[in-house]
């Protein structure tokens, strides 16, 4: 062996490379160094990874606004009758909501039947109805009645940040569609934020233009349309949690690049504020919560957050639990001033067609209630629009059997989750392969490590050089298995929750449209965190045809959406309030 350190013809030479080694060093390093700077000055919006989903934003916002426009019912106050009853309906809870906050209390300043207040129990709907019809003065329909005075049960967050601002900049209400749209347009760019948070951290290798395709099939499968069609005060608190859960969750998958790197405590505070405050709109959506324990887990193992290690790791550890804390507490506070209760939202103490006080639903009913949410079928016809209430009870309903004779409240639908948005039926195939595929990975670990060296035609042992070169790919595939595995526990996860929220709101209600956008995104986003890798990997083996199942499901959900817009039964349909219009597309679609 030979130094080329010490001869001095190689020494010139040497010289000379290290000077250009360094100048490449040098002005490598610059144009790293400028990178940022340069990314920095264009709008992030306007980036190639955000440009197609940042116009997806505006089609869709286009298409709230137009969607509102099409269907506006008024914030009207009218007589209902119900069971032989009569009572009142308010559209108007928020705005009287609103003007409590104000005027600097819980309960609503509204006028309150003396019978109501004398009643043994205002809860029975059969004697409050009749109360009404005699007295002719009857009681609100829907609200929350505790101790002689009305109250709003849905949660407080939307008048504190919409509607109270809006009555004391302007001294007049906010109208409840209005919100309705701009709480959609919000919901729809979180769950934009989601999928693209997704697409760049766990879906390697999937293409841009299937990223966005997902996107669409999302929004239109999380109910967005539904909510702003039909814009009562029920819609509200629903798109208020929509608008925050998802981005909560995308701030949570960005807060770390790398396992082993140090979360950024802002992304942590972000993501754990947004899915605490829906707590104070739709406390069923506090259950995403469960996404912040699997998407900083590994910082959590690695003594990262959740652990006082480091002053940075008790930061984050105190940006990840302090908004919880908080909003937490302040609802309890406003749970205890409306109900003596800091636990008790008021749900039970609604004024509706039965006491929710006395209401116990069996086991056997509110899984049949979550099956009904989940997998009701479309109900096709053979004349525009095609589609009708597969809960309708007329002899012509072939589904009706579903529902007969069965102690579950339903409303207007036209299909359950997973019959409107199809890609679901790829879920358990999706499975089969993900347990199949962590089978054969450890099957093929197992082997790897009882192999024995062998011996190459030069003489020398193969093992370590084979180890070498497994521990080299390894390394290359590393971050892509990572990325893989977390995007299929993303999925799971979201399938779990699915079940968990359709038993809920099965026992409070039933099955209806309104309540599958609690969940109907969760449905579609852990599907397609489990298609993906399983895409990823028949398209590396140069196959497509899993690809085009994929996209002819998602399009044909697309499809069922809009035939949906124009369903006859639903609440706010069309073709009563809007006759000209469902007029104009039946003609399109019957010419």
């Amino acid at each position: 062996m030979h130094s080329t350190a010490t001869d001095p013809e190689n020494a010139p030479a040497s010289a000379n490379d290290d000077t250009a080694a360094d100048q490449q060093n040098a002005a490598t390093a610059t144009i790293e160094r400028s990178k940022p700077h340069t990314r920095h000055r264009i709008f992030r919006c306007l980036r190639p990874d955000w440009l197609p989903f940042a116009i997806l934003w505006v089609v869709a916002s286009i298409i709230i606004v137009l969607l509102t426009i099409s269907t506006h019912p008024a914030d009207s106050t009218y007589p209902l009758r119900y069971g032989g009853g009569t009572f009142l309906v308010d559209r108007a809870q928020y705005q009287r909501l609103a003007d409590a906050f104000l005027h600097g209390h819980t309960w609503i300043d509204v006028h309150v039947p003396e019978w109501l207040a004398a009643m043994s129990n205002p809860y029975d709907a059969q004697a409050r109805g009749a109360e009404g019809t005699a007295s002719g003065d009857p009681s609100l329909w829907d609200w929350a009645f505790y101790h002689g005075r009305y109250y709003c049960y849905f949660g407080p967050l939307p008048a504190i940040v919409l509607f109270a601002p809006y009555k004391a900049l302007t001294g007049t209400d906010l109208p409840t569609a209005a919100a309705c749209a701009i709480l959609a347009i919000a919901a729809c760019a979180s769950l934009i934020f989601l999928v693209q948070t997704l697409w760049k951290r766990f879906w390697k290798g999937t293409p841009r233009w299937f990223a966005v395709l997902t996107c669409t099939a999302i929004i239109a499968a999380s109910g967005l349309s539904y909510l702003v069609l039909v814009p009562w005060f029920y819609s509200i608190p629903m798109l208020a949690s929509l608008a925050l859960a998802p981005a909560g969750i995308a701030f949570w998958a960005r807060s770390a690049d790398d396992i082993g790197s140090a979360p950024r405590t802002g992304m942590v505070a972000a993501g754990s504020t947004l899915v605490a405050l829906t707590i104070t709109c739709r406390p069923t959506f506090i259950l995403t919560a469960v996404f912040g324990l699997i998407l900083l887990w590994p910082h959590i193992r690695s003594h990262e957050i959740l652990s006082v290690r480091s002053r940075h790791a008790i930061q984050a550890s105190l940006a990840a639990i302090v908004p919880f804390l908080l909003a937490g507490g302040a609802m309890m506070w406003y749970n205890a001033a409306r109900f003596d209760n800091p636990f008790d939202f008021g749900a039970t103490y609604n004024l509706t067609s039965f006491d929710m006080t006395q209401r116990y639903v069996s086991p056997q009913d509110r899984l049949f209630g979550a099956a009904l949410l989940l997998f009701a079928p479309i109900r096709f016809t053979c004349e525009f629009p095609f589609t009708a209430d597969v809960f309708a009870t007329d002899v012509t309903n072939p589904w009706a059997f579903l529902i007969l004779n069965r102690s579950v409240i339903t409303e207007p639908t036209v299909g359950g989750i997973v019959a409107l948005s199809p890609i679901c039926l790829l879920t358990l195939p999706a499975v089969i392969w993900l347990i199949d595929s962590r089978v054969s990975h450890r099957r093929a670990e197992a082997a790897g490590t009882t192999g024995m060296p062998t011996v190459t035609s030069s003489g020398m042992q193969s093992g370590k050089s084979s180890e070498v070169s497994s521990n080299s790919s390894q390394g290359t595939s590393k971050g892509m298995s990572r990325g893989m595995s977390r995007s299929c526990t993303i999925g799971i996860t979201c399938l779990l929750l699915v079940g968990v929220i359709a038993c809920i709101d099965s026992s409070i209600v039933g099955a209806n449209a309104r309540y599958m956008c609690d969940m109907a995104w969760l449905a579609v986003i852990g599907t397609m965190c489990l298609l993906m890798p399983m895409e990823a990997a028949s398209r590396k083996k140069g196959e497509r045809w899993l690809t085009i199942t994929i996209v002819a499901f998602l399009v044909l959900g697309l499809v069922l959406q809009a035939l949906c817009l124009m369903t006859t039964g639903r609440y706010e349909a069309w073709n009563v309030s809007n006759p000209a219009l469902y007029a104009w597309l039946q003609g399109v679609f019957t010419r």
